[in-house]
């Protein structure tokens, strides 16, 4: 009986609650911003989260008179407390970019982002990613310009360091796995991108998922983009194995073109191609990322080697070129050519 009556109370509550919160809004409408204030409050202080999100609304916009960000965050944090996403999306907005009065507090908003993310939301676990891929994890320097002393010192820790990588990339496989497009698309960008021996059928698997699953969510160009990568890696696949991505592959094709081109220098360099790949040697002492989640597990690789025969075409003769590859630490790899023990011979 008294579950039965403290149950009857708080639903009178809630109604209570959503009532003042929809009269608010009619008085914002009026643009009544005191009385509309109030009503929220008394929203707020009921139950009805809303309320406090819309009062952090206001004193950030200042629509009473009064703009204070750091009382409109107090709101926020009290909304996003009680489960409120869109106050969450403002706390995500403000810590991880920093306003001209709330310095940036990347690790604030990420607290807030895996609070939600744990709960299983989906758009917390994308944010989660994107605040560490954005901040720790970056290669890029203050222009946005690619800085290879800060790609070295990422792919040269230790496994023991990457716990932030290991949640991050935990969280996009998360998202991207419930359907959420942004990581959909980010996964599988990075599936299509990573060299190693388990890339290729997770990201054929998972664009089977897309296109059941979750190309209504996607624009058509994500869509166009994906295919068009897709496209490409499948294209390696008909030339025979090779753990290579199409960014490595086309590192090595160039190399291995101008490695033909002297010892054939009377050959169009448009003629010059490759047309057949073999893995020689499979990977060895492989360690991939252990991300919790199936999607991108088992698939980033941080250490590991393995060699393949690549064979090129130079106007009618062909040459079997011997490589050696290396996973670089920060899902990259770096090729060797050996050379000395290439063959060559007469189609």
């Amino acid at each position: 009986m008294k579950k039965l009556l403290m149950f009857m109370i708080l639903s009178l509550c809630g109604l209570a609650a959503r009532a003042d919160y929809f009269a608010a809004l009619e008085a914002l409408r009026k643009k009544e911003h005191t009385v509309a204030e109030q009503l929220l409050l008394e929203a707020a202080e009921k139950g009805d989260a809303r309320g406090w999100n819309a009062l952090g609304l206001m004193r950030l916009e200042g629509l009473n008179g009064n703009q204070d960000e750091a009382q409109a965050i107090q709101y926020f944090e009290k909304a996003a407390a009680a489960g409120n996403v869109n106050a969450l999306k403002s706390l995500i907005e403000i810590y991880g970019k920093g306003t001209a009065s709330t310095p940036k507090n990347v690790d604030r908003a990420r607290d807030w982002a895996w609070k939600f993310a744990t709960g299983k939301n989906a758009y917390a676990a994308f944010a989660f990613y994107e605040l560490t891929v954005n901040n720790e994890l970056s290669v890029l320097d203050e222009r946005g310009r690619f800085n290879r002393a800060r790609y070295d010192a990422l792919a040269n820790r230790s496994m023991q360091d990457r716990e932030l990588d290991v949640r991050a990339f935990s969280m996009l496989s998360f998202a991207a796995e419930r359907g959420y497009a942004p990581a959909v698309q980010e996964a599988q960008k990075i599936l299509l991108s990573l060299s190693g021996q388990n890339a290729d059928d997770r990201s054929v698997a998972f664009d089977n998922d897309i296109q059941e699953k979750y190309a209504d969510k996607l624009s058509n160009q994500a869509l166009a983009q994906l295919d068009e990568q897709g496209r490409k890696r499948k294209s390696l696949q008909r030339l025979g194995q090779t753990y290579a991505s199409v960014n490595l592959y086309n590192q090595v094709a160039s190399a291995l073109v101008a490695l033909a081109d002297l010892n054939e220098s009377a050959c169009d360099r448009s003629k010059i191609k490759v047309t057949h790949f073999q893995v020689i040697e499979p990977m060895r002492a492989a360690e991939y990322l252990p991300v919790s989640a199936h999607l991108l597990d088992d698939v980033l690789l941080v250490k590991g080697r393995w060699k393949e025969r690549w064979t090129v075409n130079a106007c009618g003769k062909t040459m079997e070129i011997p490589l050696k590859f290396e996973a670089d630490g920060w899902m990259g790899a770096r090729f060797a050519i050996d050379s000395s023990g290439f063959m060559l011979a007469n189609e």
